[in-house]
């Protein structure tokens, strides 16, 4: 008898219950000593849990250790939506059945004949994980990659639900895309012409095609300010307006883009060369005022010896509408 009862306790002792508590009989609703800590009672697990001001034994429902499992995996599509450039950052959402929790540096492979292994990044208590690959120089995959089946692995990490049930890591691969290409410069875009030959002798008509190839050139899709609070800018705050383009595009050198205002008159390159968005920006001085509103004029962008190109060295058209001056864009002194 002693023995079976030395046996219960080593038992119970592996899930972290003490002695004194074994010998106490945990039972649903009795009382215990350490928050956190299990105990097994007739096939039922129960955990020491503080309710108020006491500590009791609760139940577990055995579906609280159902391993969360992956749902969904997706490659998150590049700014250009048709390729990605080296430079550029790949990034893929592994979806989970539940919030997981995740240490160390798990990792999850693409298929690709040249890149392949993504880092955990961020997502650790939710049930969305995100793993990313900054793309380096001699980074190629000219026949579009895709993520291979079951490669996430934990690397010496773990990743587990809340309760600490390890996740269930297997999911579908995601087949190879001529969407996904990775390249140095932007693909060239192909331009056909046709011309049409008639034969002077007879009636017959023959047609020659001669296709050439060439890089078009970056365009402005919108341009916009980043709104101010309360309608208005003072001394400290920065104007920003966002210049959004088709594709990727290189800086170089200061450009700047006209303001329509009564106080101010450009703002500065500041941010954004290598991706489809721009940041001009102006810091609010004091003794700067425009009660009517800032706005922008029709291209006004004006490069100011620098350039503004794409990836492939092409230089971008800088036409764009203009915005309205409005009451709501003031600049005053507080």
């Amino acid at each position: 008898m002693k023995k079976k009862i030395l046996a219960l306790v080593l038992a119970l002792c592996l899930f972290g219950v003490s002695e004194s508590q074994v010998l106490a009989r945990p039972s649903a609703g009795g009382k215990c000593k350490s928050v956190g800590k299990f105990a097994t009672v007739k096939g039922a697990t129960l955990v020491c849990t503080k309710i108020g001001s006491s500590k009791v034994w609760v139940a577990l429902d055995k579906s609280a250790f159902v391993a969360p499992t992956v749902v969904s995996v997706a490659i998150a599509p590049s700014a250009t939506l048709t390729y990605y450039l080296q430079g550029q950052t790949i990034y893929v959402i592994v979806a989970f059945s539940s919030p997981v929790v995740v240490t160390g540096a798990p990792q999850i492979f693409l298929d690709s004949a040249n890149i392949g292994r993504m880092s955990y990044i961020a997502g650790s208590g939710t049930s969305a994980l995100l793993f990313a690959y900054v793309t380096v120089t001699g980074d190629i995959d000219n026949e579009g990659f895709g993520l291979k089946a079951n490669s996430l692995t934990l690397n010496g990490g773990t990743i587990k639900a809340s309760n600490g049930t390890a996740a269930n890591l297997a999911h579908i691969a995601i087949a190879k895309s001529t969407t996904r290409k990775l390249t140095a410069t932007a693909p060239a875009t192909t331009v056909t012409t046709t011309t049409v030959a008639t034969a002077t002798a007879t009636t017959t008509t023959t047609a020659a095609t001669t296709t050439t190839t060439t890089a078009a050139a970056p365009t402005i899709s919108s341009v916009a300010f980043k709104e101010p609070t309360n309608d208005k800018w003072i001394p400290g705050q920065s104007l920003q307006v966002k210049v959004i383009f088709n594709v990727p595009v290189v800086v170089t050198g200061s450009p700047y883009i006209s303001l329509l205002s009564d106080g101010i008159n450009k703002a500065t390159y500041l941010d954004g060369s290598g991706g489809t968005s721009l940041i001009f920006a102006y810091t609010i001085l004091s003794g700067d005022i425009d009660n009517t509103g800032v706005g922008i004029a029709a291209s006004a962008i004006v490069l100011n010896s620098g350039t503004i190109k794409s990836a492939s060295g092409v230089t971008a058209t800088l036409t764009h509408t203009a915005v309205a001056r409005s009451s709501t864009r003031k600049i005053l002194a507080s």
